[in-house]
C-alpha cells in the first residue's frame, strides 16, 4: 500500500484493546457511526493494519485518497475567493 496523507476521513477497523494506540497516531472516534477514523490530512502509513476490515467505506475512500498535491492555487486566486466571499457575506447582512 502506498504512504498517503489522508485527503478525507478513512474509517478504521480497531479493536477496543488497540483503542489508545490508535488514538496516540491521531485516529479520530466517529461516535454517530460508531468507528475509528483518520481524520483528513493526516498521515495514513501509522494505521495500516486497522485498514483491514474496516467499514465499507474505506474501499471508496481509498479510491478518493492520493498523494498531496503541490498544485495549490496561488495567492491571487485565494484572494479572489476571499473577495467573494466577504462580499457575498457582507451582502447577507444588509
Amino acid at each position: 500500500m502506498k504512504h498517503m496523507i489522508a485527503t478525507k476521513n478513512i474509517p478504521l477497523n480497531v479493536p477496543y484493546k488497540e483503542k489508545d494506540e490508535a488514538k496516540s497516531h491521531g485516529a479520530r472516534w466517529n461516535p454517530a457511526a460508531k468507528h475509528w477514523y483518520i481524520p483528513e490530512g493526516v498521515d495514513d502509513e501509522p494505521f495500516a493494519k486497522w485498514r483491514d476490515g474496516a467499514p465499507e467505506q474505506v474501499k471508496q475512500a481509498e479510491q478518493i485518497s492520493k498523494p498531496v498535491s503541490k498544485d495549490l492555487p496561488d495567492k491571487a486566486d485565494l484572494d479572489d475567493i476571499n473577495a467573494m466571499l466577504r462580499d457575498a457575506y457582507e451582502t447577507d447582512d444588509e
